[in-house]
């Protein structure tokens, strides 16, 4: 039997299936700062419903993208979480126009680090 993922990401652990998920990290954390982000504007900044609307809408998109990595709930999510944090980063200098601070920048390598472990060690 075909499992989704395997129709998603290559199944060797080649450069290209490392491509591919770390790909999906990044997909999955735009959509969900995204989309919490169009909450925020909503709910923080007075926008309208809409923005409400469509951060709800962007962030259950989310939710279905780590479902399409090869890995078990845990493994994803926590290695996920170190690309999710690196991502806010680069998400507040860029949209923000908020400059990271070094103990944002170190913390940031760190779980990159982390996350990279988890998820690419060899087992």
């Amino acid at each position: 039997m075909v499992k989704k993922s395997d129709l998603v990401l290559p199944s060797s652990n080649g450069f290209t299936f490392v491509l591919s998920s770390f790909g999906l990290f990044v997909i999955a954390a735009l959509l969900e700062i995204g989309g919490g982000y169009l909450v925020w504007l909503w709910l923080r900044e007075r926008k309208t419903l809409t923005y409400g609307l469509i951060g709800g809408i962007v962030l259950f998109v989310y939710g279905i993208i780590p479902t399409l990595q090869p890995s078990n709930f845990g493994r994803v999510y926590a290695a996920y979480g170190g690309i999710f944090v690196v991502m806010a980063i680069i998400w507040g200098l860029i949209i923000d126009k908020k400059r990271p601070d070094r103990f944002e920048i170190i913390g940031g390598g760190i779980v990159l680090i982390g996350a990279l472990i988890i998820f690419y060690a060899p087992r």
